[in-house]
């Protein structure tokens, strides 16, 4: 399969100017936080990828 779209969203996301990047962090982390708030597992694994692509811990 090919994966270009991934290696072009990592590059797009290095890339980005640093006030947007932070508020970018920012929405992911809340999103993850309500993500863990659900019942839902696929809500924690997509907070989880968000935060992967931008090298969020």
């Amino acid at each position: 399969m090919n994966q270009w779209w991934l290696r072009l969203l990592a590059m797009v996301l290095s890339a980005i100017s640093g006030p947007l990047r932070q508020d970018l962090i920012k929405f992911a982390e809340a999103f993850r936080t309500k993500a863990r708030q659900t019942e839902n597992p696929w809500d924690d694994f997509l907070a989880d990828i968000i935060c992967w692509l931008l090298g969020i811990p």
